[in-house]
């Protein structure tokens, strides 16, 4: 059975002056009534740690892979289950250490083996915490 001709299209029946009426002039957006629950703060977050890595130099260097002098220096968390990293779940912020991006993706995404990847972390931890302490006017362990 076919149709001859084409269904009729009716829009939705709008009040005048309704929030999204097309007669109204202006679309107003009406906010929710339900009040959004506060941010949950991650385990282990500290902003001093984090901001003590901005304008350093990459500690990674990875061989081949560090771009030396570059601006894109982020804080690079570990990777290890001693430091409070799991499945979607980032280590504290005091097991971070200053690198350029290229270590960075190297040392999370990298093909090399992990036993060197946690290596040139901690290498690079070693001689990252002193400076960090430093820097923080705190005592290292």
């Amino acid at each position: 059975m076919m149709r001859r001709t084409p269904l009729r299209r009716s829009g939705f029946k709008r009040k005048v002056g309704c929030a999204f009426s097309p007669f109204s002039g202006s679309a107003v957006l009406r906010g929710s009534t339900f009040k959004r629950k506060a941010k949950k703060k991650r385990a282990g977050h500290d902003k001093r740690m984090l901001a003590a890595c901005r304008g350093e130099q990459c500690y990674l260097r990875v061989p081949g892979i560090c771009i030396p002098a570059s601006d894109t220096v982020v804080p690079c968390h570990s990777n290890e289950q001693q430091h409070g990293k799991g499945m979607g779940i980032k280590a504290r912020d005091e097991f971070t250490v200053p690198g350029c991006l290229a270590c960075h993706v190297w040392l999370d995404q990298g093909s090399a083996p992990r036993a060197e990847r946690f290596s040139v972390w901690r290498a690079a931890y070693r001689e990252w915490e002193p400076k960090r302490a430093a820097k923080l006017s705190i005592e290292v362990a």
